[in-house]
């Protein structure tokens, strides 16, 4: 199995990444953007900020274990 990072120079695997983290904050803007007053007062923030979290942890793990 192939990962998203082979083949690339670091650079572009880094650029990469960044495009990938920048795809996650965008997601997550557009869902809280997308939510009613009543949604976003019933949001658990901590719970959201630690998925996003979680999820930009992943992609910078991902990168650091595929360095071309």
């Amino acid at each position: 199995m192939t990962n998203k990072y082979q083949g690339l120079t670091p650079k572009e695997a880094d650029d990469l990444m960044t495009g990938l983290i920048g795809v996650i904050v965008c997601a997550e803007l557009d869902t809280a953007r997308r939510m009613t007053p009543a949604e976003w007062n019933g949001r658990d923030i901590f719970q959201w900020s630690d998925s996003i979290a979680s999820a930009i942890y992943d992609a910078v793990q991902n990168r650091l274990r595929a360095v071309p």
